[in-house]
């Protein structure tokens, strides 16, 4: 009894040891998101941060948002607050540290209002 309690414990451990190990990341290319796209099969990747649209309409103080879709769900980056000043039109820009966001494969990915591309790493899954 004593034997078999033991060889189990031996070959639990080792099953444990091989179904657990750690994956490695390669660095693969760098890419800069436009529209919407997939994260490949054995890839992940890291979006690093996003460039503001074109040059910011004045909107008469009412915030505009920044936004991305995962999966096609809006996810808030940042906002411009701008208002018109004596010398003109002014604004700040307030980032929400979003970033960095990692995705995993199969994820879709797409600029959405007020975001013109998305910076991102591309690594490969090395096990």
């Amino acid at each position: 009894m004593r034997t078999f309690f033991h060889f189990a414990i031996v070959v639990s451990l080792f099953l444990l040891a091989n179904t657990s190990r750690a994956q490695t990341l390669q660095f693969s290319q760098v890419l800069l998101v436009t529209t919407t796209q997939t994260v490949p099969a054995n890839k992940v990747w890291k979006v690093e941060s996003y460039t503001p649209s074109s040059v910011y309409a004045q909107h008469n103080g009412i915030p505009q948002t920044h936004a991305i879709l995962v999966n096609n769900s809006a996810r808030i980056v940042g906002m411009v607050a701008g208002w018109n000043t004596n010398n003109g039109y002014t604004h700040d820009t307030y980032s929400f540290n979003s970033f960095p966001m990692w995705l995993p494969a199969s994820t879709t990915l797409a600029v959405s209002t007020g975001v013109s591309q998305l910076s991102v790493i591309e690594f490969t899954i090395v096990p």
